[in-house]
């Protein structure tokens, strides 16, 4: 089912500010990865379509996955499973199929490559319409002081649809 995205601002915020939200990637080789991010920037644009902002260091399986296909999903998960966040945010895509491993089930998304997560609340799918690569002055200070190489990418992309695939998902908002 398609929702607003501004209904779940709040509760997509909160999420990333303490568990953290996923981000779904996929390559050429089409075998998805889930990432755990506790960054991210949303808002209006001046064109029809919401925008996301999301960071990812080149050290990370995602950010060759970005550059093979530049979509991906931010899938924003319910308390319950902060486990599965904390997985992903622990093991590297390269070494472990972390849909799998968490059990959390991927769904076909509407408008991007990358799959969504039919256990989360809500899934926003973007596509990647700007990159900025180090160095650039969008970090911390702090962030800025690692070497180039380990700096992270920040991603411009345009949010194609925000989409629920559970009707309880829809009720908790």
């Amino acid at each position: 089912m398609k929702v607003n995205l501004f209904d779940y601002l709040n509760q997509t915020l909160k999420m990333a500010e303490t568990t953290g939200v996923l981000l779904v990637s996929i390559g050429k080789d089409e075998r998805p990865n889930v990432m755990t991010i506790g960054w991210l920037l949303l808002g209006r644009s001046y064109h029809k379509n919401p925008i996301a902002v999301v960071a990812v260091r080149p050290a990370r399986y995602t950010f060759k996955l970005l550059d093979e296909v530049e979509e991906f999903v931010i899938a924003v998960p319910t308390p319950e499973l902060e486990e599965a966040v904390a997985f992903c945010g622990e093991k590297s895509g390269r070494d472990v199929d972390k849909f799998k491993e968490t059990r959390l089930t991927p769904v076909q998304s509407v408008h991007v490559k990358p799959p969504s997560i039919k256990e989360c609340i809500i899934n926003i799918e973007c596509r990647i319409y700007n990159k900025i690569r180090p160095p650039h002055y969008m970090l911390t200070p702090e962030h800025r002081r690692a070497p180039v190489p380990e700096q992270h990418t920040i991603y411009f992309a345009e949010v194609l649809g925000t989409y629920c695939y559970s009707i309880r998902d829809v009720l908790i908002r």
